[in-house]
């Protein structure tokens, strides 16, 4: 007599910290934040490869037991393979991130960037839910041209065809 047990998974991602009041101490405790603005909505920060990775453990997938159902619901098994996907990109140490963190308190995003000398490449976005992607690269353009305008911003390497559509929806925003 044997006995099988089966038990399913669903993914849930834990929210990063809500307020930018809450992001604060989390950004000035990470000295490898490039540029940080507070003030006006959005805040956004740059993080090298080795912070971006602390980060990144912040973000990740925690399976949830339920009696039943499927395995993973479509959106939990995008951002699972998105959260891989980070780790593999995360493996190239030109690669860090750009934190944003949204002014409506939607949480913090992570956008996955390689760092070269001249440029910036935007690779993969790991979004907090509901987060407006278009509005989001518009603030985070104007914010690189303002405060790093000696460094391009690129969306050309950007690897999921619904990012590299809200890139260049992001152009057409006021």
């Amino acid at each position: 007599h044997t006995h099988t047990h089966t038990h399913t998974h669903t993914t849930s991602y834990p929210r990063m910290p809500h307020s930018r009041l809450a992001l604060l101490p989390l950004l000035l405790s990470l000295p490898a934040s490039l540029s940080f603005s507070p003030a006006g909505g959005d805040a956004f920060a740059i993080f090298g490869n080795a912070h971006t990775k602390v980060l990144i453990k912040q973000w990740s997938p925690k399976p949830l037991g339920v009696s039943t159902g499927s395995v993973m619901l479509p959106a939990s098994t995008e951002n699972m393979q998105r959260f891989v996907r980070a780790r593999i990109l995360l493996e190239d140490p030109s690669v860090g991130c750009v934190a944003s963190a949204g002014g409506d308190d939607a949480g913090i995003s992570l956008i996955l960037t390689k760092f070269t000398g001249a440029e910036h490449q935007l690779l993969m976005p790991l979004w907090q839910p509901n987060t407006k992607a278009s509005a989001t690269f518009r603030k985070l353009a104007d914010w690189h041209k303002e405060r790093l305008s000696h460094r391009l911003l690129s969306g050309a390497h950007i690897e999921r065809p619904e990012d590299r559509k809200a890139w260049a929806e992001a152009d057409h925003l006021p």
